[in-house]
């Protein structure tokens, strides 16, 4: 078994779940993002990359294949990168996800990242991205996928509602915490 480790980060949109993973890049962590998943896929449809029609296509799929579609699309890479480095995936939506990425990693850790929801919906909309319109749908959408479970299920806990700073801090002495430095 491979003594590297894999990080899931989990929360909602404009949380904060990006500055874990860069700082986690920083550290020589490959990084992969379930959302770049479901953009690979509205792409090869010749679709453009909009909240809406990400959020139809994440659900399309979920109904085709299943609640655990996207984590299994995104397995193969996790396997080729915990070879030579320590993991950490962004976006986990759903229990199922995470349930099933544990069944090939069974030493992954869960970090759930929250933020109050007009600090969230600031930040969505101050980014700019093709794929952040939408706020309310997307929350909506989301948290029905059953993000709660998956936050209330997980290793540890941040609440990004202060100063940069002060998440930075907090990001890094939860992650002393457990040994990744």
């Amino acid at each position: 078994m491979s003594d590297k480790r894999v990080l899931v980060i989990a929360g909602p949109p404009g949380s904060g779940k990006g500055k874990v993973s860069d700082i986690l890049q920083k550290r020589g962590w490959r990084a992969l993002s379930l959302g770049d998943v479901v953009r690979e896929e509205v792409k090869s449809r010749g679709m453009e990359p909009e909240a809406e029609i990400m959020g139809h296509v994440a659900q399309d799929l979920r109904n085709e294949f299943g609640p655990s579609v996207i984590m299994e699309r995104i397995l193969p890479q996790v396997d080729e990168f915990i070879q030579v480095s320590h993991v950490v995936i962004d976006g986990v939506r759903q229990i199922e996800e995470m349930e099933r990425l544990q069944s090939s990693h069974p030493r992954m850790l869960v970090i759930a990242i929250d933020a109050p929801e007009e600090t969230r919906k600031k930040r969505v909309i101050g980014r700019s991205r093709s794929d952040d319109g939408g706020f309310e749908e997307r929350e909506s959408r989301e948290w029905g996928w059953g993000l709660k479970l998956v936050m209330d299920l997980a290793d540890i806990k941040i609440m990004n509602d202060g100063t940069p700073e002060d998440f930075e801090e907090s990001i890094d002495r939860e992650l002393s915490n457990i040994g990744v430095y």
